[in-house]
């Protein structure tokens, strides 16, 4: 018989395909874009139309992720993320079947707001439906899907550029489509929060999911301090007043500055343009530069595991001050190598020597190895945990605006 661990596991596991979403799309926008079928197809992009292209699906990311609270609490956080997923979905066949730049644009701009829509409530929905326990564990595995989508995504856009005509860019959003289709579909098989199902009335099918979900923890006093939280407040639903009002303002700000500082961190500059900056870095072809973000991809992958393992070990303090003390170091060390060793070769700035190409590598996967065991992973966690259970879907969804809008200047 399967225990309810595993249950939430699996379910985790399907869930946090939105992430995956996210990280199929940054792994591969950057190869798609530099690709020589795409340029057939659509033309050479300026640098400053290319950035306004790879960024623009963060501004309706972070719109639909302000709507994406209310959406929880209406349709529930399992149609919440289903119609995220369809949305995605929509937003990659446009994408996959576009012929102009503009269409790529409003391809690019619906998908975002199906990435907004099905990521900011996913780690909700795990956190409501896990016990305490693994709680931890069970959310993280978003973390961990969206590092698996990046290094898919380097390595289906890398072997694709091997196919001839448009179907080389073509097929990573195809690929994407195919994934949020089945993140939609699965939905229709989860259960519902138990929290939302009593914040409904549906007492009954509360408790028979936290009895389905919950070996050994007494389900009638989990159920009663649902309740109680859910009845103790003076406004019938939570509002996004409340999450600024004094009592949680400053739990609020806390919140929105440390998503903010996680993409602050460039992490998604360096996983959106890794060709260009290894081919920077002394990558001779593009498919080499192409292969080497590959690589980047495994090790945000690797490095992401032992956060997942020994997360609700480690606490929250130690991975954020250890991973943005490391982070920093590496930043550093990149910037002191392009001040010493930079030059400019035709209108870009290269490292010029072996010796610097490799250092400046070496730090770039260190950097990367860094930001996947802390703040990938605890940032997300802590800043929904800071929160009362029943503010937190108004209260991420206001993080996750903070956490894409940030993610558009340094995109």
């Amino acid at each position: 018989m399967v225990s309810s661990a595993v249950k939430i596991y699996l379910i985790a596991v399907h869930t946090s395909i939105a992430g995956m979403l996210w990280g199929l799309d940054t792994g591969s926008i950057g190869a798609i874009t530099q690709m020589a079928q795409f340029d057939e197809s659509i033309g050479r992009l300026p640098t400053g139309t290319l950035g306004i292209y790879v960024s623009c699906i963060l501004l309706s990311a972070s719109i639909s992720s302000l709507c994406s609270g209310y959406v929880a609490d209406l349709l529930s956080r399992k149609y919440a993320i289903m119609t995220g997923g369809l949305i995605f979905a929509i937003g990659a066949i446009l994408s996959a079947s576009a012929t102009t730049y503009p269409m790529l644009l409003c391809a690019r701009l619906i998908t975002g707001v199906g990435q907004g829509q099905s990521i900011s409530v996913v780690t909700i929905y795990l956190c409501e439906l896990a016990p305490h326990r693994i709680r931890g564990t069970v959310a993280t595995m978003l973390q961990m899907l969206i590092t698996v989508g990046i290094a898919a995504g380097f390595f289906i856009a890398y072997g694709s550029s091997r196919l001839h005509g448009s179907l080389a860019w073509r097929t990573p959003f195809i690929v994407e489509a195919a994934h949020g289709i089945i993140l939609a579909s699965g939905m229709l098989f989860v259960p519902y929060s138990p929290r939302w199902l009593v914040q409904r009335g549906r007492f009954d099918e509360a408790k028979s999911v936290l009895q389905k979900y919950r070996d050994s923890e007494d389900v009638e006093d989990e159920l009663l301090s649902i309740r109680g939280s859910l009845e103790d407040r003076s406004t019938p639903q939570a509002s996004f007043s409340e999450v600024f009002a004094k009592r949680y303002i400053r739990r609020s700000a806390l919140g929105i500055f440390i998503m903010a500082f996680m993409m602050l961190s460039g992490v998604d500059t360096v996983l959106y343009y890794a060709p260009i900056l290894f081919a920077q870095a002394g990558f001779p072809s593009q498919r080499a530069s192409f292969l080497a973000s590959g690589v980047s991809g495994i090790v945000n992958l690797l490095c992401t595991i032992p956060a997942q393992l020994w997360v609700d070990k480690w606490g929250r303090k130690i991975p954020l001050i250890g991973g943005g003390m490391a982070m920093s170091v590496c930043y550093l060390g990149i910037g002191t190598l392009y001040a010493i060793y930079g030059e400019k070769v035709n209108g870009e700035i290269r490292i010029n020597g072996k010796a610097p190409q490799w250092a400046a590598i070496a730090l770039i996967y260190i950097f990367i190895g860094n930001f996947a065991w802390s703040w990938a992973v605890v940032i997300k966690i802590y800043a929904c945990e800071i929160m009362p259970t029943r503010l937190r879907a108004k209260a991420c969804a206001i993080q996750q605006v903070g956490w894409t809008f940030m993610d558009i200047g340094p995109g």
